[in-house]
């Protein structure tokens, strides 16, 4: 467990520092144009969940990230923590808080990664969101093939 909040530290700090730099070089609103008609970093203050759902639920929001925070660390106390397991709970976790920070202490979350593929205009998001999205993608893998990698750590 020691090493979840580790990792969960590291990709938190990710998200910290990326946000303070965008919020530190960019004005909201504002967009940079990095690769034309593909990337562009926007600076947005999103109060919703993603693709703007719940928009305006800050409340909500803030005590549903508290809720799926409390439910991993009763259910990481009992799970025996593969490397892979301790990498993608960690960047959950890491996501999690950085998006609940956010939340809390702006009343939104900070999003910036703009993509335009092929002609569809993706929603706006930032590092917190892509740490969910993989970890969550991670962790449907490998409940459908199940943990095979014997490399394993107890939680400590």
């Amino acid at each position: 467990m020691k090493k979840v909040f580790i990792f969960s530290l590291f990709f938190l700090l990710l998200d910290i520092i990326s946000k303070i730099l965008v919020k530190s070089f960019i004005v909201i609103n504002q967009s940079i144009i990095l690769i034309p008609n593909f990337f562009k970093l926007t600076y947005v203050l999103n109060d919703g969940a993603a693709f703007s759902i719940l928009e305006g639920k800050q409340l909500f929001l803030i005590i549903l990230g508290i809720a799926i925070l409390l439910l991993l660390f009763y259910y990481l106390r009992r799970e025996l923590l593969t490397n892979y397991k301790i990498i993608y709970y960690s960047m959950l976790i890491g996501g999690i808080l950085g998006n609940l920070i956010d939340r809390i202490f702006l009343g939104g979350v900070v999003d910036f990664l703009d993509f335009n593929i092929f002609g569809y205009d993706a929603p706006i998001f930032n590092l917190a969101d892509t740490f969910i999205v993989i970890s969550v993608v991670l962790i449907i893998i490998e409940a459908f093939i199940g943990g095979k990698n014997e490399n394993s750590s107890r939680r400590k």
